[in-house]
């Protein structure tokens, strides 16, 4: 998530974030909807990248100092688990 993400999150107070996820409730169920459920989707690089926050080549560096493992591949693109990311996050220091 980005600085300017955490600080307007940060400065809502719970009416206004109430509000914030009723208009975004819609939203995200239709996204959420056509998602595989737990970690039976595989994320490339690039979605990764995404889920994480970070850019593509942050993904790549990662897997190639093995603080990631990829945990499949799509021939030579690697592929990662959601599971796998947030076990990274979880232990990555803020």
């Amino acid at each position: 998530m980005s600085d300017l993400a955490s600080a307007l999150l940060d400065a809502l107070d719970d009416d206004a974030l109430d509000a914030l996820a009723e208009q975004l409730a819609p939203r995200l169920g239709d996204r959420l909807a056509g998602a595989p459920e737990g970690d039976a989707c595989y994320l490339a690089p690039e979605a990764a990248a995404g889920y994480l926050g970070v850019t593509r080549k942050r993904i790549y560096d990662l897997t190639s100092m093995r603080a990631i493992e990829p945990d499949g591949r799509d021939g030579r693109t690697p592929l990662y688990t959601r599971a796998t990311l947030d076990a990274y996050a979880k232990g990555r220091p803020t």
